[in-house]
């Protein structure tokens, strides 16, 4: 049975977190003590070597599932209205695979971005002991260094299955743009719209360009244990907006189904990530499919959606390829009940 956790800020009413949920706490990565963080290291170790349930074809591990999950669906979860609902279910599914599977009883942590803008490389998440290892080395930029050197991902952008190193390339001129004034201008938009493209554009692609390599993969990016920090935060971002107006935001949902081939969000850090986009040249200049290798959907994503047109809906159904059971967008917008029951400590 799947465990749930609660979310509570303390901007939040009575009443909202209400709901019979066990408690696990959300906070960053920072505010963790050295047993916390080691102990959240191993559970994703652990994952890393658990075998696959799920039945996806090239699966050797769990962790090779939650990377298959995101790359099977990625033009369905980017550059649409579900990328925020998605990605908060996903942080979720990661979550739950740590204490259902591997044990893990410590707070969900997030990198507290906008503390680090500007100097990747001195990131604690990268230095302090317990960490995430540090940046690539080598033509190939393999992390060769903490917990997770010499990790061997599996899954390609096309399904298919061949190894390669986890790496990592630092820019710290991406990363500045996850500075805090480009979070509140994110914070003070009016419309889930509007904070959805704000969010997906800078402070999204700060993250993933700021640590680079397998983070810079659109598709493949979870490969990295970086990822569900960087998405850890985006969800609160998300959070301390919905809180704004809890009476609205619960439910405000909206933009469409199918991405735009010309965009993603709002716009990437400093005019594009080193060498002018994702990899390949492709993203967001060179649009889905095209020289960016996205795979054709199958056909459990394309009759997964139920919005009855292509404006993302509450009841748009949220897939992990088997990992856990489907649920729908209405189920994760309030993360202080159902499905998601966190509790942020800012």
């Amino acid at each position: 049975m799947i465990a749930p956790f609660i979310l509570a800020l303390s901007v939040l009413p009575l009443g909202i977190a209400e709901a019979a949920c066990a408690q696990s706490i959300r906070k960053s990565w920072t505010d963790l003590t050295a047993a916390e963080k080691q102990s959240y290291i191993d559970a994703d170790l652990c994952l890393m070597s658990a075998p696959p349930k799920a039945g996806i074809e090239g699966a050797t591990s769990r962790w090779d599932e939650l990377q298959y999950a995101h790359a099977a669906q990625v033009r369905y979860i980017h550059s649409v209205g579900a990328f925020l609902p998605f990605h908060r279910f996903f942080v979720t599914v990661h979550d739950r695979l740590l204490r259902d599977e591997c044990g893990y009883t410590g707070p969900l942590p997030y990198w507290d971005e906008p503390t680090d803008a500007g100097d990747i490389t001195g990131s604690s998440v990268f230095t302090a002991e317990p960490n995430f290892g540090g940046n690539g080395t080598g033509n190939g930029g393999c992390v060769t260094d903490g917990p997770f050197a010499n990790l061997t991902l599996h899954f390609q952008r096309n399904l298919t299955t061949s190894d390669y190193c986890l790496s990592r390339s630092f820019s710290d001129r991406s990363f500045a743009a996850s500075n805090s004034t480009n979070v509140e201008i994110c914070l003070k938009k009016e419309t889930f719209v509007d904070v959805w493209n704000c969010m997906e554009g800078a402070i999204h692609g700060a993250g993933h360009g700021g640590v680079g390599g397998t983070m810079l993969d659109l598709l493949l990016s979870p490969g990295d244990p970086v990822f569900f920090l960087h998405h850890g935060y985006m969800d609160r971002v998300w959070y301390q907006w919905q809180a704004q107006n809890l009476t609205t935001r619960l439910t405000e949902i909206g933009g469409a189904n199918t991405p735009r081939l010309n965009s993603s969000g709002g716009g990437f850090p400093g005019g594009g990530f080193p060498g002018g986009g994702f990899p390949g040249g492709g993203f967001p200049g060179g649009g889905f499919p095209g020289g960016f290798g996205f795979p054709d959907p199958n056909p459990a994503i394309e009759n997964y959606l139920n919005d009855g047109g292509n404006v993302t809906t509450l009841n748009h159904t949220l897939w992990a390829a088997g990992i856990l059971p489907n649920v729908t967008i209405g189920d994760v917008m309030d993360p202080t009940a159902d499905f998601v029951c966190a509790d942020y400590l800012l």
